[in-house]
Formats: C-alpha cells, structure tokens, sequence
C-alpha cells in the first residue's frame, strides 16, 4: 500500500513536486564529496547527507550571491488541474504562489503551495488530501522552509524542513501519525543535515526550472534535498509540440527530470511535462508511465499570470 501512496502522490503532484524524490530513497547511497565542476551546483551522484551540530555552524560559509532572474511567475498565479487515468477523473491539483514573506528579517521568499485531492468517486477506496508548501528565496532561488505534508489512505505524514542556508545546515522534523489521527503521534524525530550551496526542494526546483532559458538539447541542473538525500536532478529539454487541453491549445517544450548518474529513476518509471514556450513556462501537461497505462494531469485553469500567453494558440 504504501508503494501505491508513493506512485499515487507523485502523480497527483505533477510529477517530482512531492514523491520523485522518494523514489530516490529506495536505493543504496554513496558518498560524494567533490563537484562536477568549478562552476557546476550539480552533484555527480546522490548520498546521505552528514549529520551536524548547528552550535558548530555559527559562520557564514555560503555568501549566496548569485541573482536569478524570474519572468515567468508572481504573487497570485494559481494553476488548476485534473489528474485522469484512462478516461477516469482520479483528482485534482492546484499550485498557488501565494505570497511573498519576510525571512529572517533580511531575505524575501515567495510562499509557494501546492494541494491535490482525490475525486469523490475515490474517496472511499483512497482518499489524498496533500499539501507541500515551499519558501522559495525571490533573489537567489534556493530553500529557506519546505513543509510535505501527506494524506494518502491510512498513510499520514509530515515532513518539516527549515534550511539554514548561509550557514550550510538544515533542520528536518519527520512525523508519521497514526492511520486515525485522533490517537495522535506514531513516531517523531529531528536532526540537522549539512547542505550544498543553492540547494533546493523539490517544489522550489519545479519553479526554479521555469526561470530556466529551455533550450532544446540542452539539460539543467540543480541540486535538490529531500529527507536525507542530497542529489542532482537532471531536467531534460526534448522538443517542442502543440499541446490540448482543458485549459486550451499551447506550443510547449517537453521536458523529462532525471536523477543524473543513477538508474532508478529509469527502472520505476518515466515522466514527462509539457510547459509553454514563452517566458511564462507554464506547465500544461504532465504524463508519467506505470506498469499498466499512463496517468495524465492537465491543465483545467489558470489565473494571475506574470504577463501574457504568447505560446497560447487562438482559435
């Protein structure tokens, strides 16, 4: 059951937003101290990051300098979509960027929430309630808080994440409830990580590719954090195709995320989005592969947009 949670979660949250990094927690792990390069985020393979004492982490070691520019989305977007298998409506989704907040009384993030549920019709086989939330730096896009928060059949769980990161450390707080929430706690624990530069969740690394140039043939790296995982997502420009859907007809870039140097992600299963060609990058369609057919989550509405659609196709 809980393999079906962890399939089901990711598809509902439009591909590696909430569970495709936990694919990645299933295989064995080694460590990996250098950089691909000098000028690379991006690590050559994943691994368990080392646990720390933050009463030892009193330095800057990272001056977070580096600006990234965003064109494709603000305050008040908010993307809805249906998630189907076959021609069954399974659920919904919605990313919302919801505002922007103060950090540590000097940095600015966007707070960034994504929710799904299931369909009525499958409430009372497995019924998802799922929220992730992300705060995401607005200057230098990286993690400042992640919180996952999963509601998937008798499965409930919470992951909190407060990144500290101009000191290179991060605090997680797991809790895993019992399947009737009323009898409270099943397990707890908290521990300090160390972090690479830059490192971000997996929801900040869906928005942070959006501000990428998508070119075709040429891949973008990052470097993403999940529990005790520190690894390098490879996101894949395909090709451009006329995508249709509920929301309407778009010229979108086909993009495929990749765990670089590891071929788990391969043996579970593939995943490709589709994303608007302009600057807005919206995603518009999403289809991962399991063993028996395909799920697709499309795009239904969309609201509060940082410009126009110009790869919006009129009729």
């Amino acid at each position: 059951m809980r393999h079906l949670s962890a399939r089901y979660g990711m598809v509902f949250f439009l591909g590696f937003l909430i569970n495709f990094p936990g694919v990645a927690q299933t295989t064995e792990t080694t460590e990996n101290d250098s950089l691909v390069d000098g000028d690379s985020l991006a690590y050559e393979r994943q691994y368990d990051a080392r646990e720390v004492d933050p009463a030892e982490r009193t330095d800057v070691i990272f001056p977070l300098e580096r600006v990234v520019e965003n064109r494709a989305f603000d305050v008040g977007e908010k993307l809805t979509f249906k998630v189907r298998y076959g021609f069954v409506k399974a659920g919904t989704a919605v990313m919302h960027v919801k505002e922007k907040v103060k950090i540590n009384d000097t940095a600015e993030a966007y707070h960034i929430v994504t929710t799904a549920k299931s369909a009525r019709f499958f409430d009372p086989f497995y019924k998802v309630r799922d929220q992730v939330e992300s705060y995401v730096d607005t200057r230098s896009f990286f993690s400042w808080r992640y919180h996952k928060r999963l509601r998937e059949g008798g499965y409930k769980f919470d992951l909190k994440v407060d990144y500290q990161q101009p000191y290179g450390y991060a605090e997680v707080e797991k809790i895993r409830y019992h399947s009737d929430e009323d009898k409270g706690i099943r397990s707890q624990n908290s521990f300090f990580i160390e972090i690479p530069e830059y490192v971000m969740d997996v929801l900040a690394s869906f928005y942070y590719t959006r501000t990428q140039n998508l070119r075709v043939g040429e891949p973008v790296y990052m470097t993403n954090h999940d529990n005790k995982k520190i690894y390098n997502l490879e996101v894949v420009v395909e090709k451009k195709e006329i995508v249709e859907v509920e929301a309407g007809k778009f010229l979108c870039t086909k993009i495929e995320p990749r765990l670089k140097g590891d071929a788990i992600f391969q043996q579970k299963g593939r995943m490709w989005i589709w994303v608007t060609d302009d600057e807005r990058k919206m995603p518009v369609q999403i289809q991962s592969k399991i063993k028996v057919g395909s799920i697709f989550i499309e795009l239904t509405d969309y609201e509060g947009l940082n410009g126009p659609l110009a790869a919006k196709i009129r009729k």
